[in-house]
């Protein structure tokens, strides 16, 4: 569990920022949030995009566009590291290798993703709750991954290039098993 002080040394208060805050935890869960989010992200300060996009991501990935995510994450806007981790996430970012072994559960007929998860336990997990019988290995180099996210409890990485990713092997799964 993160610190609830986990707060960047990036954060600083203002209006608009807070205003746009106030209507994205309205719509927070939805895939709407990240439509509202992409609409008005042009006049937010730099630390606000990193973080606001960051939470979206957290709190809600699925069943939208992975393209509008990539287009996003892939803003040239300063601050990116500094502001897209918690500080805790950052330090344990910073601790990363070199070679990262990440692993991913593709849902059947997949061709378009950015996350791994670095946990092979929580890849497995996925792969039950997605009917899938097999987990796919990767080898990242840390400077490809955008960054980590401890949030959800999943050790989750970001690689905007799939072909960043090499992959090494597809692990087989038991189906059921817990």
């Amino acid at each position: 569990m993160l610190p609830i002080n986990d707060i960047s040394p990036k954060f600083r208060w203002n209006a608009y920022d807070a205003t746009v805050a106030e209507n994205i935890i309205r719509l927070e869960g939805t895939p709407e949030a990240i439509n509202y989010f992409s609409g008005v992200c042009e006049k937010l300060t730099n630390y606000a995009y990193w973080f606001f996009l960051s939470t979206l991501w957290v709190k809600y990935s699925g069943h939208s566009d992975i393209n509008l995510w990539k287009r996003l994450f892939s803003s040239n806007r300063i601050q990116r590291l500094r502001s897209i981790m918690k500080p805790s996430e950052l330090t344990a970012y910073d601790r990363l290798p070199y070679f990262l072994t990440a692993y991913r559960a593709h849902r059947p007929g997949e061709t378009e993703w950015i996350s791994y998860t670095l946990n092979i336990n929580i890849a497995c997990r996925f792969a039950r709750e997605r009917g899938v019988n097999q987990v796919s290995q990767y080898v990242i180099k840390k400077r490809d991954a955008l960054a980590l996210f401890l949030r959800r409890g999943e050790d989750e990485i970001l690689v905007l290039d799939k072909s960043k990713a090499r992959h090494v092997r597809d692990i087989k799964i038991v189906l059921g098993a817990g």
